[in-house]
């Protein structure tokens, strides 16, 4: 079994509340993760897919980084993790 980390590349991570810490996504924090993950021996990181925010008061995952970017830019920074970025598949022109 491989173990991993979904990691938060859209504000706010996974909680949409105005009690949680709100942060932006940047690629140290990222990067943080990803390490600690590999010095945990995790076998994996892989990048939450995002398409649109919910709006409202939090701004749940109105800002976000592009995840085959980040991955390429944690590549350069991890040894032996294995790195996943998502796309939303359907929602991509045929020739891409």
């Amino acid at each position: 079994m491989d173990i991993g980390v979904f990691i938060p590349i859209g504000n706010n991570g996974w909680l949409i509340s105005t009690n949680a810490p709100q942060y932006k996504p940047t690629f140290d924090l990222n990067k943080e993760i990803v390490l600690k993950a590999e010095q945990y021996d995790f076998d994996f990181a892989l990048s939450m897919i995002k398409l649109r925010g919910f709006g409202g008061k939090t701004e749940f995952w109105e800002y976000n980084l592009e995840s085959f970017t980040l991955m390429a830019g944690l590549a350069a920074v991890t040894d032996k993790i294995q790195l996943f970025a998502t796309a939303a598949t359907l929602t991509l022109p045929p020739p891409l």
